[in-house]
């Protein structure tokens, strides 16, 4: 409470209106419309710095080095800017100053390790990883983790394991939303990438199943494309419900020879058969199953999207 409204409590404390302790003041936030202009407003102005460094500055452009430390240099200063009190402005101004910074450091990285884009790839990942867990804002944590998920996933393209990694990403999942209140001081952390997770995982098994016939059906035998198709991806994720399923008996005290738990086990296994041929299905099921252990409607309107994806 106020030093201003002290006084107020404590004579309607003498007057017997109210009692006990007096209440903290809630925190009052500006209209929506007036987040939204300064969201646009912070928007904006780093379109202007990036376009004064795009025109007036060529040479960070066209020197790796430059790239890397002016584009570090921005990503401190949005790190400034986003521990600052809260405000719109400077916040949706350090998200946008920060993905610039990005841009550039990502630029730098491709020229300077051309022709090797695998290695590229994964720098741009580690970068993402350092941001998903250094950056002091919720929404810049969903982001990374986005696109540091994406990265690993290009790194694995270009090296020909592309399916299997989506197995590793739900496992990531699996772990977060099912350990989300186990660290109450990492927790909201551990949601903005376990947000990012599930969207990268969407993305991914779309981009999969729209990209199976190029990159599994004309593929030379001799490629590791040709042996390692979607259906391995879809036993890692049948292994990954499994493992899910298993801790939600456990946190229930079911015991695994319980008719309910061989019950539930049995119908996740054939889920999990239904998948290879229906590929996409076992990922729906899941990120509505994690929502609705967690209460989480954001998790479970993700998971019926993925489904609606999937079909």
């Amino acid at each position: 409470m106020s030093h201003q409204n002290e006084p107020v409590w404590t004579t309607l404390l003498d007057a017997g209106v109210v009692h006990g302790a007096a209440p903290e003041t809630g925190k009052l936030e500006s209209p929506w419309y007036v987040r939204a202009l300064l969201a646009f407003s912070g928007w904006l102005a780093a379109l202007f710095l990036l376009g004064f460094i795009g025109m007036g500055l060529q040479f960070i452009i066209k020197s790796s080095a430059a790239s890397i430390i002016v584009g570090g240099a921005m990503i401190g200063g949005a790190f400034a800017m986003l521990r600052m009190p809260k405000n719109e402005f400077f916040e949706h101004l350090g998200m946008a100053v920060s993905l610039a910074g990005q841009v550039l450091v990502a630029w730098a990285v491709f020229r300077i390790t051309e022709p090797n884009t695998a290695m590229a790839w994964t720098l741009v990942a580690c970068l993402q990883v350092f941001l998903a867990i250094v950056m002091p804002n919720f929404v810049h944590g969903v982001f990374s983790s986005f696109l540091a998920t994406f990265a690993f996933s290009r790194t694995l393209t270009s090296l020909g394991s592309a399916y299997v990694f989506i197995g590793v990403v739900m496992l990531l999942v699996a772990w977060v939303w099912l350990n989300e209140f186990r660290h109450p001081r990492y927790m909201r952390k551990l949601q903005a990438c376990g947000y990012g997770l599930v969207l990268a995982l969407i993305h991914l098994k779309v981009g999969v199943l729209a990209s199976y016939t190029a990159l599994g059906l004309h593929t030379p035998r001799s490629r590791p494309e040709a042996w390692i198709q979607p259906w391995m991806g879809e036993l890692l994720l049948g292994a990954v419900a499994l493992y899910v399923v298993w801790q939600l008996l456990q946190r229930r005290g079911q015991s695994m020879s319980d008719r309910f738990s061989i019950t539930a086990l049995v119908g996740t296994a054939l889920l999990c058969a239904v998948s290879l041929e229906a590929q996409g299905i076992t990922i729906g099921v899941m990120i509505l199953l994690l929502g609705f252990e967690g209460s989480n409607r954001v998790l479970l309107g993700l998971g019926l999207v993925s489904l609606l994806s999937y079909i």
